[in-house]
């Protein structure tokens, strides 16, 4: 959970600095207020397309924009899992490594 707390904490600071409110953002990308409060505080988890939806409504320049810059996944290391979506095993696996890597650039 210490990433999700990170990437929301990344998340109500572009927001505050692009003077926006959670009302606005959340509207901007389908969510409503509350979801984004508790993405802000790493109460609940993103989906992949949204961490996209917002990079765009925070006029980020990437997504990387988002996270952090530095993460260790704590313990064992546990296989990223996607439910309710169409990705291939070959798909599947880049996200898998998209984001472990993405915590040691």
């Amino acid at each position: 959970m210490e990433l999700y707390r990170a990437l929301g904490q990344n998340v109500a600071r572009l927001r505050k600095v692009r003077e926006l409110t959670q009302a606005e953002v959340a509207a901007e990308i389908g969510l409503t207020r509350a979801s984004l409060a508790n993405i802000e505080t790493g109460r609940q988890k993103v989906l992949l397309h949204h961490v996209f939806m917002l990079a765009n409504a925070l006029d980020c320049a990437s997504v990387l924009d988002l996270i952090p810059t530095s993460f260790a996944f704590a313990g064992e290391e546990q296989p990223v899992t996607v439910n309710g979506s169409t990705l291939s095993e070959q798909q599947h696996a880049q996200v898998d490594r998209f984001f472990r890597t993405a915590g040691t650039r």
